[in-house]
């Protein structure tokens, strides 16, 4: 347990913090990124093809070469993937499409155990509190490390920024830019002046709401930039665009 929570430890003393996606299941890319030092990386189960299982063998091989903070999107606003994935030991929890208050407090409420939630208790059989060994310890402190992050991807979600800060639990809102452009209508278009608009009115509600704030960026131009603009945690890299980046790099250097 005492080596969990880097990322809101770093969050609630004011730094800014960089994580990276896993999007496929290779426990092997897991270790090679957990060694970079990253502050968190997100297991992605919403898009990315692994299963629970290779969850497992992934924190497992981040947990054997650091402490960066392991967190898991899952697929839906689903408590029974929440339970398993915090009975898996992740840290954090990214809900995708949270909408409403009553949205985010079902995503909050499946984190908690009653009589704050309606989480079911498996701790004797789970691995997160060492099958039942640590218990004890778990319980203490597993509510106050957890992270909670509710993801803001439509113009719905933009209008009910204010109601679901407000709600008990939720620690970071973070921005989907590809779905909340998406929601209008116009997907991917980051330059079209409406979308422009959409991002920046969710930006700065969510700032003004005192959540920590978040959001996908890539490289470190754009992410210093969003870093700038008041961002506290972004996912600035993912396995898959790192090794796809280095080998179009590497081909278009060779001479032949």
């Amino acid at each position: 347990m005492n080596r969990i929570g880097k990322l809101k430890e770093r969050l609630s003393a004011g730094k800014k913090a960089a994580g990276c996606w896993l999007f496929t299941g290779s426990a092997d890319m897991a270790e090679i990124l957990g060694g970079c030092g990253f502050d968190a990386i997100m297991i992605d189960h919403e898009h990315g093809g692994g299963n629970l299982s290779e969850a497992i063998h992934q924190h497992r091989a981040i947990r054997s070469v650091g402490d960066t903070s392991i967190l898991m999107r899952i697929p839906s606003n689903d408590p029974v993937a929440v339970k398993r994935a915090l009975d898996a030991g992740m840290e954090g929890i990214m809900f995708p499409l949270v909408n409403t208050a009553a949205e985010a407090k079902t995503a909050v409420d499946a984190c908690r155990f009653p009589p704050t939630g309606t989480r079911g208790n498996g701790i004797g059989a789970a691995r997160a509190a060492v099958f039942g060994r640590d218990a004890e310890a778990y319980f203490a402190a597993f509510e106050e490390k957890l992270l909670i992050i509710c993801q803001i991807e439509t113009k719905q979600a933009v209008e009910n920024i204010e109601e679901i800060a407000a709600v008990d639990g939720v620690d970071m809102l973070f921005i989907g830019p590809y779905d909340l452009s998406g929601s209008i209508g116009k997907p991917g278009a980051f330059d079209d002046p409406e979308v422009k608009a959409l991002f920046e009115e969710a930006r700065d509600r969510i700032k003004a709401s005192g959540k920590w704030l978040g959001c996908i960026s890539s490289g470190a131009d754009q992410t210093n930039t969003l870093y700038e603009e008041g961002f506290d945690f972004l996912l600035c890299a993912s396995e898959t665009n790192l090794a796809a980046e280095a080998g179009n790099s590497l081909l278009r250097q060779l001479k032949i």
